[in-house]
């Protein structure tokens, strides 16, 4: 009985151990900061930034997390704030610590929000990634994980809006930058601007294009925004959540360029093209070299 009142005891503790935080960031945004990190066994994918909107008839939950064990954290949390249904789950895109948790958040029947290239990426890439995660983070919850597909798909360059009750969100799909399926969310009571597109104080991973992410950036600067929730990272006003991306972008474009003017092999690339970590970034060693060899396939053409 003693053997077993500790086994218990110490499961309660690692669940408490594991609840998330949020942090209210304004009257009825929530806002819960993954960890600067790749997912591993001790974060168990908690890497991304996740939250939730409340309006006065419903609220709109922004990601669901690495796993439906992460989503149900947040599903706790968003019933002790409030007692209003979940009308929408807004999947910003497709890489595994931004959806695999949806399943988590279905029972109230919210209808879910993706990019127009949303459904087509998670069900080509579902298994692989459940297989990732699990290597990564050896969650073996993710084995039995369930595929959550949108039910609301949003046209590239379409403004959608969903009205949460006194509280307008508009949803962007952006075109091919970070991937081919990003989601931006502007909160129109509060200026607050969501975005995966976003990196802060974090090395950013080209998936799609290096141009088109530029682009969606300055485009995303002409926006009357207060705060932006990055992706990854603290939030930040605008401009110093954006121009550090920006700067690295321009000047990894040129410097592509001017290799490709001069003929240059993509090892002759690798070997010598900057290596400054100018804004300090974490995991800059892991992804600055891929994102080099994204641009240099990209931009050989132009």
């Amino acid at each position: 009985m003693i053997f077993l009142f500790l086994f218990f005891s110490t499961l309660l503790t690692l669940s408490n151990s594991e609840s998330l935080e949020f942090k209210n960031l304004e009257d009825g945004v929530y806002v819960h900061f993954g960890k600067q990190e790749d997912s591993n066994k001790n974060n168990l994918g908690d890497i991304s930034n996740l939250g939730f909107i409340v309006g006065s008839k419903s609220i709109a939950v922004i990601d669901s997390g690495a796993s439906v064990k992460i989503a149900s954290e947040m599903l706790k949390k968003i019933k002790k704030t409030s007692n209003l249904p979940i009308s929408h789950v807004i999947i910003t895109h497709s890489h595994p610590d931004h959806f695999l948790g949806t399943e988590a958040l279905i029972a109230e029947n919210p209808i879910v929000i993706g990019h127009e290239k949303l459904n087509r990426s998670m069900t080509n890439n579902f298994e692989f990634y459940k297989n990732l995660q699990f290597s990564l983070t050896e969650d073996k919850s993710l084995k039995s994980t369930k595929l959550i597909l949108a039910d609301k798909l949003i046209q590239i360059d379409v403004i959608h809006t969903i009205d949460l009750g006194d509280r307008k969100l508009s949803i962007k799909a952006w075109s091919s930058g970070h991937t081919d399926n990003d989601l931006s969310i502007y909160d129109e009571k509060t200026k607050i601007f969501w975005s995966e597109n976003i990196f802060v104080d974090r090395t950013p991973s080209i998936r799609a294009s290096v141009k088109g992410w530029k682009k969606n950036l300055e485009d995303t600067l002409d926006l009357d925004i207060e705060k932006i929730v990055p992706g990854h990272g603290p939030v930040l006003s605008k401009e110093k959540a954006i121009m550090p991306m920006l700067n690295y972008f321009n000047k990894l474009i040129e410097e592509v360029r001017e290799f490709h003017k001069s003929q240059k092999s993509l090892k002759y690339v690798l070997d010598n093209i900057s290596k400054d970590n100018n804004e300090n970034w974490i995991l800059f060693e892991e992804y600055h070299m891929a994102n080099v060899t994204k641009a240099y396939t990209e931009l050989e053409w132009e």
